[in-house]
């Protein structure tokens, strides 16, 4: 090893990797990692050697490059080289990763009644990741900024022209005991099961952990929002903003942890991906979460209770509602066994801002565990029940939801794991004012996986049959039999997945069956020195009713092919030319209805990673 001298730290965010190979070699032989990653097609090749550089910023620290070479007497022989790096000699990391990418569309062929495709589409996006790291404080951001040109309205959340994307600055600043971290941007939240859970927004947050105490604070917009105009989003008032803090403090062996949470804050209207009733609301959560984690994870529990105040329109002349929300769960693994317990119950009007996937007016239980026998053998069960109208409104019936299963894994077969399960689910209403609100249904699930493995090869096959038995005299009887087939293929340029599925429905009331044939393909690879890259993906479905109600035929597809005009032009810049189509066709044979859409697009793209 010339360069760098092995064993030294350097100054360099992409050194000059030299190497000298005394002797005769087989230069096809030649294999070199760098931190176990084979860069050994970017390599210089010498008359007694090779050289590499970097075209992006490698990471501060130790390095490892390993080379491996088959002489001419045939022996091979494997060497391995260790160095350091830090970037600067003020900062150990500082760098800034960047990819910027083109694309730009015009219409070859499509139909006038194709509105949603615009004439002609410019789309250019800088992704960019950047840190500064030294000692014990580091900066990072990210961010991708988007620039959209077209000759039709914009789909949300996009807009036409600049705009930021997304964006995450990230403060951190972590000493023996103490860690301060403080991050702006596009964020997103977790603190329990029942207040917040994978909130996505924008706003910001500051974390303090300290010799077992954690607190964190944040502040976000309740709206999804995009680009430059929506700000940082921690501007404005709860009104339409989400406000929290959360106190954790945890033994000093991490057994035992205690937590209380309050979240405040509005919500004005609805957003993207958010669906809103009625018209401004306002809430407030407060909770308390404890859990344990004893005898290495054999016993482990939650308990958590938190108390909701809500107005779901702050304009009508109804006040908050208060309601509560509380589940105990106790579960565990030892050997070949593992458990889970679970009792909740959330209240008919417990509703939390941010939250909006959370059912509410729901009481009940699950139980599950698995064993595993002799290796290869794997049986699990579950049970649980449930009910509604947890408050016993004598305007709605109480509908009881039961489901047990059980399901066997056998991998005694190599390459072959086989799956077998058995489930059982009743629906059983109560206190009905009505004979209309009668629920009383019995459902049988049968359903096997079989799926073998070789090579390159996948196969995988699934059945299942499930029987619906109406007790309530509604003849809503119903049969179900699914048959999939899936094949794929994955190889280093080439890959191909079909799919082939068929669904027959059958209801006994009136003598009718539905048969649902779907077809799916998709495959991509690279051809002619990975110049040429090409994609095909389309789906075909066809539904016929027994009766002659329906029977209409749908086929949707898209294609891509591709020639990249030059690799690393100017050492960067990777640009490509090539057609995108999208072809579909409907045939309703009822109604003697056929539409059939051709479009296709000349489509010229342009990626530039670089660094610094």
């Amino acid at each position: 090893m010339v360069s760098p001298p092995a064993g030294k730290t350097i100054i360099s965010k992409k050194p000059y990797l030299e190497f000298t190979i005394n002797g005769e070699y087989i230069p096809e032989t030649l294999v070199v990692l760098l931190d176990g990653v084979d860069i050994t097609g970017a390599v210089d090749l010498k008359t007694n050697g090779f050289s590499y550089r970097p075209i992006l910023v490698i990471p501060a620290g130790e390095h490892t490059i390993t080379v491996t070479i088959q002489g001419s007497d045939g022996l091979q022989v494997q060497r391995d080289f260790s160095f350091s790096t830090r970037h600067t000699a003020e900062m150990e990391e500082a760098y800034s990763n960047n990819d910027l990418t083109f694309l730009y569309e015009s219409v070859i062929e499509k139909p006038d009644d194709v509105t949603y495709v615009p004439h002609s589409r410019f789309l250019a996006n800088l992704g960019s990741n950047s840190k500064l790291k030294e000692g014990n404080w580091e900066i990072r951001f990210s961010t991708n900024v988007r620039f959209l040109d077209q000759n039709i309205p914009a789909l949300k959340p996009e807009k036409k022209g600049l705009n930021l994307a997304n964006y995450l600055l990230k403060i951190k600043y972590d000493k023996k005991s103490l860690l301060v971290s403080a991050d702006i941007g596009d964020i997103q939240l977790s603190e329990t099961t029942n207040t917040i859970q994978n909130l996505a927004r924008r706003g910001g947050r500051l974390y303090i952990e300290y010799n077992g105490i954690e607190v964190n604070t944040f502040v976000v917009n309740s709206q999804q929002v995009f680009g430059f105009r929506e700000g940082t989003g921690i501007e404005g008032t709860s009104d339409d903003h989400i406000m929290g803090v959360s106190v954790e403090k945890r033994s000093i062996d991490g057994r035992f942890k205690i937590k209380g949470i309050y979240i405040t804050g509005g919500e004005k209207e609805g957003s993207l991906g958010i669906y809103s009733t009625g018209g401004e609301k306002k809430g407030d959560v407060a909770g308390l979460l404890v859990s344990t984690n004893l005898f290495e994870g054999k016993l482990t529990s939650e308990a958590e209770i938190d108390f909701s105040n809500f107005d779901p329109d702050t304009a009508d002349e109804f006040d908050y509602e208060r309601d509560t929300a509380y589940r105990f769960k106790l579960g565990g693994y030892g050997g070949n066994i593992n458990y889970t317990a679970l009792y909740e119950y959330i209240g008919a009007d417990y509703e939390v801002i941010g939250n909006q996937g959370l059912q509410k007016n729901r009481q009940g239980f699950s139980i599950n565990g698995g064993i595993s026998l002799e290796q290869y053998h794997y049986i699990y069960a579950t049970y649980s029940l449930y009910h509604d109208n947890v408050d016993n409104n004598d305007l709605y019936p109480t509908v009881y939801s039961s489901q047990a299963m059980i399901g066997y894994s056998f991998n005694g077969i190599p390459n072959m794991p086989i799956n077998l399960g058995y489930q059982h689910l009743i629906l059983d209403s109560t206190d009905e004012p009505d004979t209309d609100y009668i629920v009383q249904t019995d459902t049988d699930v049968f359903s096997a996986n079989l799926t073998y493995m070789k090579n390159r090869w996948n196969l995988t096959f699934q059945a299942s049959h499930s029987i619906q038995n109406d007790k309530s005299g509604n003849g809503n009887d119903s049969s179900t039999t699914t048959v999939t087939f899936t094949p794929s293929y994955f190889s280093d340029n080439f890959s191909i997945i079909p799919n082939v599925s068929f669904n027959r429905s059958r209801f006994p009331s009136s003598n009718q069956r539905t048969d649902t044939y779907i077809i799916n393909l998709e495959m991509r690879g690279k051809t002619y020195h990975d110049r040429v890259s090409y994609e095909l993906a389309g789906t075909y479905n066809r539904i016929k009713a027994s009766d002659g109600s329906s029977e209409q035929d749908t086929l949707k597809t898209n294609f891509r092919i591709s020639y990249l005009l030059a690799k690393n032009l100017w050492g960067y810049l990777n640009p490509s030319v090539g057609i995108r189509g999208l072809y579909n066709k409907s045939n309703d044979r009822v109604y003697n209805g056929e539409n059939e859409d051709l479009v296709l697009l000349l489509v010229f793209t342009a990626e530039m990673p670089f660094s610094f």
